[in-house]
């Protein structure tokens, strides 16, 4: 069941779509910025909210949540990640992208698409579907980018989201969900919560978080999730998680890659995806003025996505698309609560 409420006093193109499944799972997601404001699951102690967000336009709009913009819910493209120093070569000519993190591109520029209000229909009693038209030198992006994103919320407790973009010139791409997840509901940080990666390796990087194009092996290091640990573990070593884990989804196969675990909520979150890499963050700088539970560590983040940088890395794939393709891309979030 899909109902639609306003999410904004001012502006009548912008709601709240409320979808809920037969079990009592409650997913809300609004038109601007795509974003996925909240995620209730109904356990018996009552109803818990297990992502990062706001109730109103406005909380997404004010400066305290902008200064160190966090991101809550959002799609993020055109190219989500740093691009290095915002440099792409495109049929042999240099294309400077906004340096809107440092002197690096980082999830679309200044104002990418989690500032955009996108056109929504619902397409089903569980399909929410969000369009957005990307004009040629859209943060001076080439070509023009059709977009879709469905959400879809089914009675198998799983939330499913859908991608998909053509473009009319060669563009770098890379989508993703910006979600942060906490099921304690924000009376704790997220460092209890436990976390297995099906990966091996992770990608380099520098110390500004540009990849080097090496892949490193997890073994015996901080990085080794392959089998489910605490998430404060091993944090010390490297003080906060952000990096992009290598995915086994070769031949874009619908793979369960990570589960999360919260042990005093006993909430279980299963996430398959076909996409190459999956980025985590632990949320360390996460830090909003009059907004207590929104700070270090109070959600994780796990970005299903592409590699960072692709386009300028020779042995990184799923970096641009092409005239004539068809970028597509799912990830679901399976709860066990």
């Amino acid at each position: 069941m899909i109902q639609i409420q306003a999410f904004a006093h001012k502006d009548n193109h912008i709601k709240h779509f409320v979808l809920t499944n037969n079990n009592g799972i409650c997913a809300k997601i609004t038109n601007y910025g795509a974003i996925l404001t909240s995620l209730t699951l109904p356990l018996e102690s009552g109803e818990r909210e297990i992502v990062l967000g706001f109730d109103s336009l406005k909380d997404y709009k004010n400066k305290s949540y902008l200064k160190d913009y966090p991101y809550f819910g959002a799609i993020i493209g055109r190219y989500a990640n740093r691009i290095n120093q915002g440099k792409v070569r495109i049929d042999g000519k240099t294309i400077q992208l906004p340096t809107n993190h440092g002197k690096h591109h980082l999830h679309g520029g200044y104002s990418g698409f989690d500032k955009r209000t996108w056109d929504a229909e619902i397409v089903g009693k569980s399909r929410l579907q969000l369009s957005l038209l990307s004009m040629d030198g859209d943060e001076d992006f080439p070509g023009n980018m059709k977009l879709t994103v469905i959400y879809e919320l089914n009675d198998e407790n799983e939330l499913a989201i859908y991608y998909s973009a053509t473009c009319d010139k060669t563009s770098p791409i890379n989508l993703t969900s910006h979600t942060y997840f906490n099921f304690t509901g924000g009376e704790e940080n997220i460092l209890n919560h436990e976390l297995q990666i099906d990966s091996d390796q992770i990608l380099e990087n520098n110390t500004e978080l540009i990849p080097t194009g090496k892949y490193l092996d997890v073994k015996h290091t901080a990085f080794d999730f392959r089998a489910q640990k605490k998430i404060n573990q091993d944090i010390k070593a490297v003080e906060n998680y952000d990096n992009c884990f290598v995915l086994k989804t070769e031949g874009k196969t619908l793979k369960k890659v990570a589960e999360v675990y919260e042990e005093k909520s006993n909430i279980s979150m299963e996430v398959s995806t076909d996409f190459p890499g999956l980025q985590l963050y632990t949320g360390m700088f996460i830090n909003i003025e009059g907004h207590k539970k929104f700070g270090p560590f109070s959600g994780l983040a796990l970005e299903t996505q592409g590699y960072p940088d692709a386009p300028n890395q020779e042995n990184f794939s799923h970096g641009f698309i092409h005239p004539g393709e068809v970028y597509q891309h799912q990830t679901r979030y399976k709860f066990h609560f």
